[in-house]
């Protein structure tokens, strides 16, 4: 898992940089990989959170079709 992310730094404003790295990293997600990986996630666990995600989707779009409706 490469981490490429990296910024130029064109002014002397050392926080200008910062705040255009920390930007970079957000968009690319590169923080939310870094703590996907940093513990073990046994199949079993994965699995059921996978379903948990789907069935919230699920619910929030029926909701939302719901409030459409009437």
């Amino acid at each position: 898992m490469p981490i490429n992310a990296h910024v130029r730094v064109e002014s002397d404003d050392i926080n200008d940089a910062l705040k255009a790295f920390k930007r970079k990293v957000e968009r690319e997600g590169l923080i939310r990989e870094m703590k996907k990986y940093t513990f073990y996630e046994k199949p079993t666990e994965a699995r059921r959170r996978k379903k948990l995600k789907a069935r919230r989707k699920q619910l929030k779009l029926l909701n939302k079709m719901r409030r459409m409706q009437g």
